[in-house]
């Protein structure tokens, strides 16, 4: 039996900038927000933590759910994640990102870019990049659903 995956995403914007990470080995090209799989019996918030620590060092807190969409790949076996995209803020002392925290080696590079070049940069694609922004630039922006967010970047 298929299951259904759950993924955060963590939007981390500091002073004008997004933290961003960029993974050694990645399907991905480019920078991406920190995220990764809610585990089982982990709470939203706790995954965000817990994945921006382990990607970046960096202790943050969830303040707010930014939006819920489907990440649904057709090719091959098919896959479908549950993404859930949320804002959080720093908290301690700590502001330099550490590539991978202490744990990951997954993780080539961590750390600041200012919100107007990471428009320019090689990451997110279509729909997902453009909820970040409205998150982060529009008084107005409220949680929504989002539908397919593969299936928006495909095309």
């Amino acid at each position: 039996m298929k299951t259904t995956g759950l993924r955060v995403t963590v939007v981390v914007e500091n002073q004008g900038s997004i933290l961003l990470i960029k993974e050694k080995r990645s399907s991905r090209e480019g920078y991406s927000l920190p995220g990764g799989q809610i585990e089982f019996l982990e709470t939203i918030a706790e995954a965000a933590r817990r994945e921006v620590w382990e990607e970046t060092g960096l202790l943050v807190e969830m303040e707010r759910l930014l939006w819920v969409d489907d990440r649904i790949e057709h090719a091959g076996e098919g896959k479908h994640t549950v993404g859930i995209g949320v804002l959080a803020r720093l908290v301690g002392e700590q502001t330099d990102p550490i590539p991978g925290g202490l744990e990951d080696e997954q993780i080539e590079w961590a750390g600041w870019v200012p919100l107007e070049e990471w428009r320019t940069l090689p990451s997110l694609k279509g729909k997902v990049k453009n909820l970040v922004w409205g998150a982060l630039t529009e008084a107005d922006y409220s949680p929504d659903y989002h539908g397919n967010v593969w299936e928006a970047q495909e095309s």
